[in-house]
């Protein structure tokens, strides 16, 4: 799960890299253009982070008996 959870996290990154590069961010200042790169990369950075955290054993971290 952790493992998966991290290919999403890069796929995420790889997405949003690939909107910033065709929509030009950087030089329509405070505009904000949704792209499909741009929905894509969010929706898969957090779908791997959740998967990441959810499949990650801390130990630390002890559920009370009750």
């Amino acid at each position: 799960m952790v493992l998966i959870g991290a290919v999403f996290v890069l796929l995420g990154i790889v997405a949003e890299s690939l909107y910033i590069t065709s929509s030009k961010v950087a030089y329509n200042g405070a505009a904000i253009s949704t792209n499909a790169y741009m929905v894509s990369g969010l929706f898969l950075i957090i779908l791997g982070l959740v998967l990441t955290l959810s499949g990650a054993r801390i130990p630390k971290i002890r559920i009370p008996q009750v």
